[in-house]
């Protein structure tokens, strides 16, 4: 089993760990040059990641509309509710101009809120010209009920998550770094919970108990360098589900006790400065059985066949065959897989692009990709892990570094 010593210090440049108000001008100067490019006036970004993305601004989403507004000449506005005001303020850029509403639906105004950003379009000269957005309209958070942009401004508007998407697909110094510390962490809350998981032990207490813990040390050892972005969950994160539940790709927690020959498909991550990591491992309570050691040294090889097959210049839909092929092929195993090999992630647990047959995306160094092919027996146990690996010049290099190997993976079949 992995020792129990936390990680290493980060040993990074950033003296907070978080995106500097630079990198967030320089994307918004990317995105400027994309709509000049293709001649579009402004954009309005409605989804809550690409706000923050482009501006800073980590939000929870409620009912109240939000949206970022850029000009392709660099103009920056916002749509905000009032009682954001202050937080966009303390984390935001300086804008050149805003509108707020008292609340939604209207706040005693009898306006819905996205006729303000009507108006505010109108200020900033460019209704009625050609427009862009990631969503055809702010997304249907917690009742929230309104009208399409479109049709708000009685013009067309060209909705394409493109736009920022695809400059989020390719990670800077700064985000690898942010992810990479991600990973140490998400490292050891897995840990932790590992030592914890014996016979008897409940799935759900051990996972909290582990992430908790991990959460104290992570906070003691990064101090005031960690900036916390999000009012929910842990900066470190470890789970498990047990048994045939691991069947399901995505299983939920069941209730009961941890018993001999259990096996257990993992998840922990971590998040720092508003970025995540990605780890899985499958285990196994007591001496692992010829079936077990079958599916599992299959798992393996696929995932490392999907290490092997990711680097640049081939596309997603290519590394995605090399791996099926291998299961298919050499393993015999087509029927027992569930799910492509893996996907993009960053600021989300997922994003674009995917490790898909029908993802025809270029990869590129700076992108950042779980490799996580499962296999899937019914009726006994799910084998999969995860690992977040960065793609290099050459190739790719894994940042989350727990082990893989089964040796290290096994759990005391008796309670300690």
């Amino acid at each position: 089993m992995p020792d129990s010593a936390p990680p290493p210090a980060f040993s990074g440049a950033l003296s907070r760990l978080e995106i500097s108000a630079d990198e967030y001008r320089l994307r918004r100067e990317k995105l400027c040059a994309l709509l000049q490019a293709r001649g579009l006036d402004a954009m309005c970004v409605f989804g809550p990641t690409r706000v923050a993305y482009l501006s800073g601004f980590f939000f929870s989403p409620t009912e109240r509309p939000i949206a970022l507004v850029l000009t392709a000449d660099g103009t920056l506005a916002a749509l905000l509710p009032q009682l954001e005001l202050s937080h966009f303020e303390q984390q935001g850029p300086p804008l050149d101009d805003s509108a707020s509403y008292p609340e939604y639906p209207g706040g005693g105004s009898g306006k819905h809120p996205l006729t303000f950003l009507r108006e505010l379009l109108g200020r900033l000269g460019v209704l009625g010209k050609p427009l862009a957005a990631d969503l055809e309209g702010y997304g249907h958070h917690w009742g929230y009920r309104g009208p399409n942009l479109s049709a708000v401004l009685g013009q067309p508007v060209t909705a394409d998550v493109a736009l920022v998407d695809d400059l989020r697909m390719i990670k800077s110094g700064a985000e690898i770094a942010l992810m990479t510390e991600a990973c140490r962490w998400g490292d050891y809350a897995h840990r932790l919970m590992q030592q914890q998981i014996q016979v008897g032990a409940e799935e759900l207490l051990v996972s909290h108990t582990a992430s908790l813990q991990a959460t104290r040390e992570m906070l003691s050892e990064l101090g005031g360098r960690y900036v916390p972005k999000s009012r929910e969950g842990l900066p470190a994160n470890a789970m498990f589900i047990r048994g045939s539940n691991t069947a399901h790709p995505h299983g939920l927690h069941e209730a009961g006790a941890v018993a001999a020959g259990d096996v257990l498909v993992t998840g922990a991550y971590g998040v720092v400065g508003g970025y995540e990591s990605e780890l899985e491992r499958t285990m196994i309570v007591g001496e692992p059985g010829p079936e077990f050691v079958k599916y599992f040294e299959a798992m393996l090889a696929a995932q490392q066949r999907g290490f092997d097959a990711l680097r640049p210049g081939r596309t997603c839909a290519e590394v995605e065959t090399d791996v099926r092929r291998f299961i298919r092929n050499e393993l015999g195993m087509d029927h027992l897989v569930r799910h492509h090999t893996g996907h993009a992630f960053g600021m989300e647990g997922h994003e674009h692009p995917f490790l898909d047959l029908d993802d025809h995306t270029v990869i590129e160094p700076g992108m950042v990709f779980s490799v996580e092919p499962g296999l899937y027996v019914p009726q006994f146990a799910g084998f999969r892990h995860s690992d977040t690996l960065v793609v290099t010049s050459s190739g790719n290099e894994r940042l989350s570094l727990y082990p893989r190997e089964l040796e290290a993976l096994v759990v005391a079949g008796a309670p300690g």
